[in-house]
């Protein structure tokens, strides 16, 4: 016995999967069916869910920038708003 299942999901994302599964011999519902096949069997969502924990590589590299310029006695700073905003915009 089958049932019917309905779900809503942005529309480029419903076109990219139907190609990317077509292009596997695949249809939505099949790909579907088995990643729900695949939970039940393993007794969880068969894939890490989350963010990379790791920040982009010019992330860090503005992080160590920032942890030198902070620590060098000789970096140039201010105090004055005015001074930093004239500065800014010359």
């Amino acid at each position: 016995m089958t049932t019917t299942l309905s779900i809503r999901m942005d529309e480029d994302l419903k076109a990219d999967a139907e190609e990317f599964f077509s292009d596997i011999g695949m249809n939505l519902t099949t790909a579907i069916t088995c990643f729900f096949k695949k939970c039940i069997d393993v007794g969880e969502i068969p894939f890490k869910l989350g963010h990379k924990k790791t920040p982009h590589e010019i992330t860090l590299e503005a992080i160590e920038e920032a942890k030198r310029i902070a620590h060098d006695p000789n970096a140039p700073s201010c105090n004055d708003p005015a001074k930093l905003r004239e500065f800014l915009l010359s």
